[in-house]
């Protein structure tokens, strides 16, 4: 009976772990950076906890890699990041992006897990998926121990289950009746946007403040200025819905002009970003019953895959990508 480590990777299982430790080398960096600032001792606690259970993903995805002879990525070190340069986040904003990266691990690595095949990779995304959540369960009771928890809209349920009984409950604008409010699965994925879009509008003005390279700037800049027109037009729909929009604290960015991070990591920051991105707006696009928040999706869905595209161009341009496994060519 053969064993699973005696059965060759599969093309998803190698192409996810080598994602895979790519992402946790930046995290590393990240969270390295966080614990240098941090002032709160329970945000430094937390911090450094993070940081643990990064480098035992990212040991134990280096360990599969090796044994199957994949080459490791290069990734991301200690050459990436200044700990010693001066502050740009608050002790919350670290909290704030723990609990967006946590939530971005669990989405891929239960992804990941599901396109493994092989029994000892299936059990290694299956700890990196326990280890995430056990991440996001511990900023997020901080988080709330602390009074800085966004929680999404509360409704009133509904008085009984019910059928849609008129087209015209897809319709965003109907001239004859009153708009109809939104639903609450509309109403989730409004919420996440916005938070996810918070965290990243914090990140670009960072970056654009400190990165060395000019176009590097220009484009945060340009990242910044999307990130915004994606909050203010989804706030719009829970407004018009009489809902609250989330305004989550402690984003401000520091006015230190002097870069913590490589341009490379923080290119490669907005290339997670806008797959993270792209990803939620389809699911969110394919759940959305309103014509014209579908039509509000498709619009971000492409203006985001605009900036991944320029965002990928000016990578390749200072050869700042890495070249994912692939098949090699047959020489006939």
């Amino acid at each position: 009976m053969s064993t699973p480590e005696s059965v060759n990777l599969t093309s998803s299982e190698m192409a996810s772990l080598w994602k895979e430790y790519i992402s946790l080398s930046h995290s590393s960096c990240m969270l390295t950076y966080f614990i240098a600032k941090a002032e709160d001792n329970e945000v430094f606690n937390i911090l450094e906890s993070t940081l643990q259970l990064v480098e035992n993903n990212k040991s134990a995805t280096k360990h599969l890699l090796q044994s199957e002879n994949v080459p490791i990525p290069i990734g991301f070190d200690n050459q990436d990041v200044d700990v010693n340069a001066p502050r740009l986040f608050s002790d919350s904003f670290s909290l704030l992006y723990i609990k967006n990266l946590s939530r971005v691990m669990i989405t891929t690595c239960a992804l990941m897990y599901t396109m493994s095949s092989r029994k000892d990779i299936r059990n290694h995304f299956n700890t990196c998926l326990k280890r995430a959540t056990d991440i996001f369960d511990t900023v997020s009771d901080l988080l709330l121990d602390k009074g800085l928890y966004t929680r999404p809209p509360f409704i009133q349920p509904p008085k009984k289950s019910d059928f849609i009984e008129s087209k015209d409950y897809l319709s965003g604008n109907n001239l004859l009746e009153d708009q109809r409010y939104l639903n609450a699965v509309e109403i989730s994925h409004i919420f996440g946007n916005i938070e996810a879009n918070v965290v990243g509008n914090t990140l670009t003005q960072a970056f654009g403040q400190t990165a060395d390279l000019k176009e590097i700037r220009s484009i945060m800049v340009d990242a910044g200025k999307l990130a915004e027109k994606i909050i203010n037009s989804l706030t719009k729909f829970l407004t018009s819905s009489k809902l609250p929009a989330p305004m989550p604290s402690e984003t401000q960015v520091f006015s230190s002009a002097q870069s913590p991070f490589s341009d490379r990591f923080v290119m490669y920051q907005l290339t997670f970003l806008n797959a993270a991105g792209i990803s939620d707006y389809a699911t969110s696009l394919a759940v959305s019953m309103r014509s014209d928040l579908k039509r509000q999706y498709m619009d971000v869905l492409n203006n985001t895959v605009k900036l991944a595209k320029k965002a990928e161009s000016l990578m390749i341009e200072n050869n700042w990508i890495e070249q994912p496994p692939q098949q090699d060519k047959i020489l006939k």
